[in-house]
C-alpha cells in the first residue's frame, strides 16, 4: 500500500479525518454560541461516530497489510468491532461494502438504564 494514493484508501482516510475535524471544530462554535444542549450533544455524538469509523477504516488498512487471509482479517475485524461496540456495516480494504457484522451471541449485551 502506497502512502501517496490520493484517490485510494489512504486518500479516503485523509478526507474522512478532515470531515471529522470539521465536525469537532463545529462543536467549539456551538458551545461558544450557546446552542441548546441537545444540538451540541447530537453534534458530539456525530463527531464521535465519525472518529470511531475512521479508526475502523485505518485498522482495516493495516489488517489488509499484515494478516495472511481474508478469513483471518474478517475474524479479527469482527473481534475489534465487538470490542469497540460497533455492530455496523463495514468496508473491505478495497472500499467495497461487505456484510453486516453483529456481536456474537455470547457477547455482553448493553442494557438501557431506566429511571
Amino acid at each position: 500500500m502506497s502512502a501517496l494514493d490520493p484517490g485510494g484508501e489512504r486518500g479516503a482516510a485523509v478526507r474522512h479525518a478532515q470531515r471529522a475535524s470539521g465536525q469537532v471544530a463545529a462543536l467549539a462554535g456551538m458551545v461558544a454560541a450557546g446552542d441548546p444542549f441537545p444540538e451540541i450533544a447530537q453534534q458530539l455524538l456525530a463527531a464521535r461516530g465519525s472518529l470511531d469509523s475512521l479508526l475502523m477504516r485505518l485498522v482495516e488498512l493495516e489488517l489488509g497489510d499484515c494478516l495472511p487471509s481474508q478469513e483471518v482479517r474478517d475474524e479479527v475485524d469482527g473481534l475489534l468491532r465487538t470490542a469497540l461496540g460497533r455492530a455496523a456495516s463495514r468496508r473491505s480494504a478495497t472500499g467495497s461494502r461487505r456484510r453486516h457484522v453483529t456481536a456474537p451471541m455470547n457477547a455482553p449485551q448493553h442494557e438501557e438504564r431506566t429511571g
